[in-house]
């Protein structure tokens, strides 16, 4: 069960980066992603209730953000392109590398933000989509032979 300290507004504050970069990377835009990162805190406060503390919570909001995400995309019809920057405040991510994000199939670079950007575990990203802990190690590893082959060629 979640504590009372937990409050929403905590809970905004510590994860909406995080869902929003998640967001970002699955809408291709920064008005579809705040779309998205608002269906999401809408989906975590009726969830709220029923969070168990089975996981963290962070790896909880991201289940949610990623199972709201994939409902948008299929609403959509399909998936977009990453855009230019991943994330209007984040600055530290180059660009060179941004541009070969863009071109990872959405899986790929899924694990790749979950992984990399966001430092979640393999256990923890395997627990977010649902999949094994040795399907995230062979994702990743691939996902990143795809991107020095992508940085090579740039």
């Amino acid at each position: 069960m979640i504590s009372v300290s937990d409050s929403l507004s905590e809970i905004f504050s510590d994860h909406y980066q995080s869902v929003y970069r998640l967001a970002l990377s699955l809408s291709g835009n920064h008005a579809d992603a705040e779309d998205i990162a608002q269906e999401v805190f809408v989906a975590i406060i009726g969830a709220l209730p029923k969070f168990r503390g089975d996981a963290k919570l962070s790896t909880w909001i991201y289940r949610i953000a990623l199972r709201v995400g994939n409902r948008w995309l299929a609403r959509r019809g399909g998936v977009a392109e990453l855009p230019v920057t991943l994330a209007a405040t984040d600055q530290s991510i180059p660009i060179d590398l941004i541009n070969a994000l863009r071109k990872l199939p959405t899986d790929l670079r899924i694990i790749v933000l979950l992984v990399s950007i966001e430092g979640l575990s393999h256990e923890e990203a395997a627990e977010v989509l649902a999949v094994p802990t040795g399907t995230v190690a062979s994702r990743l590893h691939y996902a990143r032979k795809r991107l020095v082959k992508l940085l090579d060629g740039m």
